[in-house]
């Protein structure tokens, strides 16, 4: 049998033209897989290249917001420091007010009085229980020396006075008046009136049952003069408050100290006056 060399020959022919086909089209298979690892790669860079810039922006906000942050901390210290400042001096300015004397009701089922500061308002009723810190209220007044010396009318100090004292008066003691003119004096209004104020209720504690006050204003010899005068046991009756008698004291110290006189005329069980003369401007 022979063999067909014209056959064998475009075998291989056709077999040699067809490797570099098949070699070319394997190139082409790894370009495109080398194109789509780099396509990957790219993409992935990018991605990482946007999350660092985040990061960086982030945290230049962060810084930023900090300092601001840190600032108004500051200011915000300096503002509280400048109002802690004003307030202490504010604070130093301010004098505090004297105890405010008050009345107050206890009910009883006993006419016994078992206190200088009771007073019976009725037969088995309420009684009234006189709650003036008047020694406190006096020593607090000398010893700050509260207010100033000015020219004033005596007239406005007596009528100041007694409306000072009637709020805290028990029921059972009256207060009258019998104001006439008297000259214009320079005293410290708030110092007298305190006083004045003092020896009016200290003088309703020596009444049982009702009672009576007359506070008289009046010209002599060129001096206002003040009495004030009641229908009580007299002042050092057995059993009077040891309060009420030093802050007698005081007040008359109080009163001397704004250029004043005292004279007291006390008799048992028939009352007491006492006068105080100030001298003209």
């Amino acid at each position: 049998m022979k063999l067909n060399y014209s056959l064998i020959r475009g075998f291989f022919s056709v077999l040699l033209l067809s490797l570099p086909l098949g070699v070319l089209a394997k190139s082409n298979s790894i370009m495109d897989v080398s194109s789509h690892l780099i396509m990957e790669r790219s993409l992935f860079g990018a991605i990482i290249l946007i999350l660092i810039i985040g990061l960086v922006i982030s945290e230049v906000v962060r810084k930023s917001q900090k300092k601001r942050n840190y600032q108004s901390y500051n200011a915000q210290k300096e503002k509280i420091a400048y109002l802690e400042e004003k307030l202490k001096e504010t604070e130093k300015r301010i004098v505090k007010s004297a105890p405010v004397n008050k009345p107050k009701v206890v009910e009883e089922e006993t006419m016994a009085y078992t206190s200088s500061r009771l007073r019976g308002v009725g037969n088995l009723g309420a009684l009234k229980v006189q709650e003036n810190d008047d020694l406190g209220d006096l020593t607090m007044v000398s010893t700050h020396n509260i207010g100033k010396k000015r020219e004033i009318q005596p007239k406005e100090l007596v009528e100041a006075t007694i409306e000072t004292a009637k709020k805290s008066l028990p029921e059972n003691v009256s207060i009258a008046t019998q104001i006439g003119g008297a000259p214009v004096v320079v005293v410290n209004q708030n110092l007298l009136t305190k006083s004045l104020s003092a020896l009016i209720r200290c003088s309703a504690n020596t009444i049982k049952g009702n009672g009576k006050i007359t506070v008289s204003l009046y010209a002599s010899m060129g001096e206002a003069q003040i009495s004030i005068s009641d229908n009580g046991q007299g002042w050092g009756y057995k059993g009077q408050s040891s309060e009420e008698l030093k802050a007698l004291e005081l007040a008359k110290k109080i009163l001397l100290s704004q250029g004043a006189t005292f004279e007291m005329n006390t008799q048992e069980k028939k009352g007491t006056e006492m006068v105080i003369s100030i001298s003209s401007k």
